[in-house]
């Protein structure tokens, strides 16, 4: 790394909550000052629900309230948390200057809620670190096509960072966390799980994906696109704990992890009027996407479509799709269960393995999805920490 190539640190809301946890980032900020490196820091809202400034809090403030209108509350979490982290720096002699998400450049979108970032004007972070100045970005936000505040997403002050570091050409990324590492599940639903040391860009991004809650979506995405070295660093001692690279072997063992998202409703859709299957699968695709629903875990058999949807939007999609015609069931809730590894690929024997493992456990795979990377089972919500379980143990415990 040269010397004026910049970092780009991110604490999250838990780390930088109180004055002790300020102080250990003002500690860590400053260790990275002293090689003459820049330095770009990015925050999330302190704290979690029932804190007075953290997001859930916010949004509990005004549940009610537009799209629009929402995302200007939620910003203010990240806007508090960036002022109060620049005058933390400040009060310990390191020049440092907070910013919004527009003011740092970032423009989105416009899809409130969950904006994508569609471009970021460096010029104003270049000028405070050509000043030796710190710039301190408020997260998980950024500027809509007509001026107004919009939202990246849970977690979207991880995608701040990782977009920041691509767009200075950062040298090198580190998200602090009050974790000691990413694991190989969620360690409330499975028990034994293993450190993840090294991972790869693809393999976080599946995992992310997949529901692990570690580092957003998102972020992996833009982490493994730019190729920025990025690790996972323990806030309270600053010891990296994870370490995001391009490629991973791990001396035989071809699954990283596995992973469960948020509880969904399988869809089934007939065409009683029995017409041409490719113009039925084509309207009902397209009348779920018109209403900007996401589906997942696509299905087609004749006169029969399958697919899952976030489980809030099941009774808006048989609404939609019963007024067309067509005969419409739910199931749910739902759990996608994964299996998570790019070694997999091209490896015989994993599906029938991955099978027999849910089938032993009594589990019943309602429908199934595969990627060079994954294996996906659709179970049911009941069954999903056994399934996790049991995965768990027959790839990454039993060897």
């Amino acid at each position: 790394m040269e010397a004026t190539t910049p970092r780009v640190y991110k604490f999250g809301g838990t780390c930088i909550a109180d004055e002790s946890g300020r102080q250990a980032a003002v500690g860590h900020c400053a260790r990275a000052l002293s090689d003459g490196r820049g330095l770009v820091v990015v925050v999330s809202a302190m704290g979690r629900n029932g804190d007075p400034y953290a997001t859930d809090t916010l949004s509990g403030l005004a549940p009610g309230a537009p799209a629009a209108e929402r995302d200007s509350l939620l910003c203010c979490g990240e806007i508090i948390s960036a002022a109060v982290m620049a005058d933390a720096l400040r009060s310990s002699g390191i020049p440092a200057e907070s910013l919004t998400g527009w003011d740092a450049g970032l423009s989105t979108d416009g899809l409130h809620g969950d904006a994508g970032i569609s471009r970021i004007d460096t010029a104003r972070i270049r000028g405070l670190l050509d000043r030796g100045v710190v710039p301190v970005v408020a997260g998980f936000q950024g500027g809509g096509p007509d001026g107004s505040a919009c939202t990246l997403g849970r977690g979207g002050s991880d995608t701040t960072a990782l977009a920041l570091a691509a767009a200075i050409g950062a040298g090198e990324a580190v998200l602090f966390k009050n974790v000691d590492s990413i694991r190989s599940a969620d360690p409330a639903l499975v028990g034994n799980t293993v450190r993840i040391e090294r991972i790869s860009y693809e393999d976080l991004r599946q995992m992310s994906w997949q529901g692990a809650g570690v580092v957003h979506p998102r972020a992996a995405e833009i982490a493994g696109g730019a190729g920025i070295p990025v690790e996972v660093r323990r806030h309270s001692t600053g010891e990296t704990v994870t370490r995001i690279e391009p490629f991973v072997i791990r001396g035989g063992r071809y699954i990283t992890g596995v992973a469960s998202g948020p509880d969904v409703s399988r869809v089934s859709v007939t065409d009683p009027g029995g017409g041409p299957p490719s113009s039925f699968y084509a309207n009902v695709f397209g009348a779920v996407a018109d209403a900007g629903i996401s589906m997942d875990m696509f299905s087609v058999m004749g006169s029969t479509v399958l697919f899952t949807v976030d489980g809030p939007r099941a009774a808006d999609v048989r609404s939609i799709l019963s007024g067309m015609g067509f005969s419409v069931a739910l199931e749910g809730p739902c759990s996608k269960v994964s299996i998570v590894g790019a070694g997999m690929h091209g490896m015989r024997g994993v599906m029938a393995r991955f099978a027999r493992t849910l089938d032993c456990a009594g589990i019943e795979m309602l429908q199934t999805v595969d990627s060079h990377a994954t294996i996906s089972a659709l179970v049911r919500r009941s069954d999903r920490d056994r399934a996790l379980a049991a995965l768990h143990h027959e790839f990454l415990e039993a060897g």
